[in-house]
């Protein structure tokens, strides 16, 4: 409880000091920070799959955040 308590103040304290979508975008590190901090202070490689799915999760934010391609309209003819 006390970790999760250390959180949500750190949390708390940020939002009042950048914009929410700053912020959320440092949401996408903390996967790969607990992974090295597991690897660094555990000793834990996560296994292939996990690379895997990780690869996965990234390529469904690309597509989710790309932008919508507009299509080039042909002028009007006039008669």
């Amino acid at each position: 409880m006390f970790p999760t308590a250390i959180a949500f103040t750190t949390y708390a304290f940020a939002l009042t000091h950048m914009s929410a979508s700053s912020l959320g975008v440092t949401t996408y590190l903390v996967p790969p920070l607990t992974i090295v901090m597991g690897l660094v202070f555990l000793g834990e490689a996560p296994p292939t799959m996990a690379y895997a799915g990780g690869a996965l999760a990234l390529v469904g934010v690309a597509v989710a955040r790309r932008k919508p391609r507009t299509v080039a309209q042909e002028p009007a003819q006039t008669a």
